[in-house]
Protein backbone atom coordinates (compact mmCIF):
# COMPACT_ATOMS: atom_id res chain seq x y z
CA UNK A 1 0.00 0.00 0.00
CA UNK A 2 1.43 3.26 -1.10
CA UNK A 3 2.92 5.79 1.38
CA UNK A 4 -0.56 8.25 0.33
CA UNK A 5 -2.67 5.53 1.12
CA UNK A 6 -1.42 4.94 4.82
CA UNK A 7 -1.80 8.88 5.23
CA UNK A 8 -5.05 8.96 4.30
CA UNK A 9 -5.80 5.86 6.36
CA UNK A 10 -4.07 7.44 9.27
CA UNK A 11 -5.95 10.56 9.30
CA UNK A 12 -9.49 9.01 9.38
CA UNK A 13 -8.31 6.68 12.07
CA UNK A 14 -7.53 10.33 14.01
CA UNK A 15 -11.39 10.84 12.95
CA UNK A 16 -12.22 7.59 14.93
CA UNK A 17 -13.18 5.33 11.81
CA UNK A 18 -12.94 2.22 13.19
CA UNK A 19 -12.53 0.39 9.21
CA UNK A 20 -9.68 2.36 8.44
CA UNK A 21 -7.99 1.06 11.26
CA UNK A 22 -8.78 -2.55 10.10
CA UNK A 23 -7.66 -1.98 6.94
CA UNK A 24 -4.56 -0.62 8.27
CA UNK A 25 -3.92 -3.10 10.49
CA UNK A 26 -4.46 -5.45 7.38
CA UNK A 27 -1.66 -3.45 5.75
CA UNK A 28 0.51 -3.28 8.10
CA UNK A 29 0.34 -6.47 10.39
CA UNK A 30 2.58 -8.69 8.48
CA UNK A 31 5.86 -6.32 7.44
CA UNK A 32 5.73 -4.97 11.34
CA UNK A 33 5.17 -8.49 13.01
CA UNK A 34 8.11 -9.46 10.63
CA UNK A 35 10.45 -7.40 12.09
CA UNK A 36 9.29 -7.41 15.71
CA UNK A 37 10.38 -11.40 15.04
CA UNK A 38 13.43 -10.70 13.68
CA UNK A 39 15.01 -8.49 16.72
CA UNK A 40 12.76 -9.97 19.38
CA UNK A 41 12.98 -13.61 17.78
CA UNK A 42 10.30 -15.05 19.96
CA UNK A 43 7.08 -15.19 17.83
CA UNK A 44 4.44 -15.01 20.90
CA UNK A 45 6.71 -11.41 22.21
CA UNK A 46 6.39 -10.14 18.54
CA UNK A 47 3.04 -10.70 18.43
CA UNK A 48 2.20 -9.40 21.46
CA UNK A 49 4.52 -6.04 20.91
CA UNK A 50 2.70 -5.62 17.17
CA UNK A 51 -0.79 -6.21 18.95
CA UNK A 52 0.22 -3.16 21.43
CA UNK A 53 1.62 -1.02 18.82
CA UNK A 54 -2.06 -1.38 17.23
CA UNK A 55 -3.76 -1.06 20.11
CA UNK A 56 -1.75 1.92 21.47
CA UNK A 57 -2.78 3.63 17.89
CA UNK A 58 -6.27 3.27 18.30
CA UNK A 59 -6.33 4.48 21.99
CA UNK A 60 -4.52 7.53 21.27
CA UNK A 61 -5.84 8.17 18.01
CA UNK A 62 -6.92 11.84 18.86
CA UNK A 63 -3.29 12.50 18.98
CA UNK A 64 -2.17 11.18 15.68
CA UNK A 65 -0.08 13.57 13.65
CA UNK A 66 2.11 12.28 10.65
CA UNK A 67 2.39 14.09 7.30
CA UNK A 68 4.93 12.38 5.39
CA UNK A 69 6.42 8.95 6.02
CA UNK A 70 3.45 6.32 7.34
CA UNK A 71 5.38 3.57 7.31
CA UNK A 72 8.72 5.50 8.78
CA UNK A 73 6.00 6.37 11.70
CA UNK A 74 4.47 3.13 12.52
CA UNK A 75 7.95 1.11 12.58
CA UNK A 76 9.44 4.05 14.61
CA UNK A 77 6.67 2.95 16.80
CA UNK A 78 7.34 -0.18 17.07
CA UNK A 79 11.37 0.31 17.53
CA UNK A 80 10.48 2.39 20.44
CA UNK A 81 8.22 -0.25 22.20
CA UNK A 82 10.95 -2.89 21.46
CA UNK A 83 13.86 -0.93 23.45
CA UNK A 84 11.40 0.11 25.84
CA UNK A 85 10.81 -3.50 26.52
CA UNK A 86 14.43 -4.16 26.60
CA UNK A 87 14.63 -1.33 29.05
CA UNK A 88 12.19 -2.42 31.06
CA UNK A 89 13.36 -6.48 30.92
CA UNK A 90 17.01 -5.03 31.84
CA UNK A 91 15.73 -3.20 35.11
CA UNK A 92 13.01 -5.99 35.90
CA UNK A 93 16.27 -8.17 35.86
CA UNK A 94 18.34 -6.00 38.12
CA UNK A 95 15.78 -5.79 40.61
CA UNK A 96 15.52 -9.32 40.71
CA UNK A 97 18.92 -9.85 41.14
CA UNK A 98 19.03 -7.21 43.44
CA UNK A 99 15.86 -9.09 45.46
CA UNK A 100 16.69 -12.11 45.39
CA UNK A 101 20.29 -11.37 47.26
CA UNK A 102 18.01 -9.90 50.46
CA UNK A 103 15.41 -12.80 49.94
CA UNK A 104 15.64 -16.58 51.58
CA UNK A 105 15.81 -18.53 48.94
CA UNK A 106 12.46 -19.96 47.57
CA UNK A 107 10.67 -17.56 48.79
CA UNK A 108 8.43 -15.58 46.47
CA UNK A 109 7.92 -12.18 46.24
CA UNK A 110 4.53 -11.42 45.17
CA UNK A 111 2.31 -8.08 44.78
CA UNK A 112 0.56 -8.81 47.61
CA UNK A 113 3.36 -8.59 50.01
CA UNK A 114 4.78 -5.53 48.02
CA UNK A 115 1.99 -3.42 48.73
CA UNK A 116 0.56 -2.29 52.59
CA UNK A 117 -3.29 -3.75 52.59
CA UNK A 118 -4.57 -0.51 52.85
CA UNK A 119 -3.17 0.05 49.26
CA UNK A 120 -4.40 -3.07 48.53
CA UNK A 121 -7.94 -1.95 49.13
CA UNK A 122 -7.32 0.75 47.37
CA UNK A 123 -5.78 -0.51 44.28
CA UNK A 124 -9.07 -3.55 44.80
CA UNK A 125 -11.89 -0.10 45.12
CA UNK A 126 -10.05 1.75 42.05
CA UNK A 127 -10.54 -1.85 39.92
CA UNK A 128 -14.65 -1.32 40.61
CA UNK A 129 -14.34 1.40 37.45
CA UNK A 130 -13.23 -1.45 35.29
CA UNK A 131 -15.33 -3.40 32.68
CA UNK A 132 -16.51 -7.02 35.05
CA UNK A 133 -14.55 -9.39 33.12
CA UNK A 134 -11.49 -6.65 32.89
CA UNK A 135 -11.63 -6.28 36.54
CA UNK A 136 -11.94 -10.04 37.18
CA UNK A 137 -8.61 -10.48 35.17
CA UNK A 138 -7.29 -7.40 36.45
CA UNK A 139 -7.71 -8.72 40.57
CA UNK A 140 -7.13 -12.19 39.91
CA UNK A 141 -3.79 -11.63 37.41
CA UNK A 142 -2.57 -8.79 40.06
CA UNK A 143 -3.85 -8.72 42.89
CA UNK A 144 -4.28 -12.90 43.67
CA UNK A 145 -1.20 -13.92 41.62
CA UNK A 146 -3.08 -15.87 38.89
CA UNK A 147 -0.92 -16.59 35.97
CA UNK A 148 -2.28 -15.69 32.69
CA UNK A 149 -2.54 -19.29 31.90
CA UNK A 150 -4.79 -19.71 34.78
CA UNK A 151 -6.61 -17.26 34.13
CA UNK A 152 -7.50 -18.09 30.26
CA UNK A 153 -8.30 -21.33 32.07
CA UNK A 154 -10.60 -20.22 34.48
CA UNK A 155 -12.47 -18.19 31.59
CA UNK A 156 -12.08 -20.84 28.72
CA UNK A 157 -10.59 -18.19 26.68
CA UNK A 158 -7.16 -17.32 25.07
CA UNK A 159 -4.01 -16.89 26.90
CA UNK A 160 -3.40 -13.47 24.31
CA UNK A 161 -7.38 -11.91 25.17
CA UNK A 162 -6.27 -12.16 29.01
CA UNK A 163 -2.57 -10.38 28.01
CA UNK A 164 -4.91 -7.88 26.58
CA UNK A 165 -7.58 -7.34 29.07
CA UNK A 166 -4.80 -6.87 31.83
CA UNK A 167 -2.91 -4.81 29.76
CA UNK A 168 -6.07 -2.54 28.68
CA UNK A 169 -7.13 -2.66 32.76
CA UNK A 170 -3.09 -1.67 33.87
CA UNK A 171 -3.32 1.40 31.11
CA UNK A 172 -6.67 2.42 32.50
CA UNK A 173 -5.53 2.29 35.77
CA UNK A 174 -1.60 3.58 35.66
CA UNK A 175 -2.39 6.80 36.52
CA UNK A 176 -3.90 6.02 40.05
CA UNK A 177 -1.59 3.37 40.26
CA UNK A 178 1.44 5.88 39.45
CA UNK A 179 0.31 8.34 42.30
CA UNK A 180 -0.71 5.35 44.51
CA UNK A 181 2.46 4.04 44.54
CA UNK A 182 5.24 6.27 44.30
Amino acid sequence: MVTDNLLGLLERIRNDDYQAFELLFEAQWRDLYRYAHKVLRDAPDAEDITQELFCDLWANRGQLQVHTNAPGYLLGALRKKILTRFRDADIRARHHQLIGKEQEPGAELTFRRLVSQDTLRAIQHQAQVLPPREKEVFLLGMVDDFSVREIAERFATSEQTVRNQLNSALHKLSPFLTKLLS
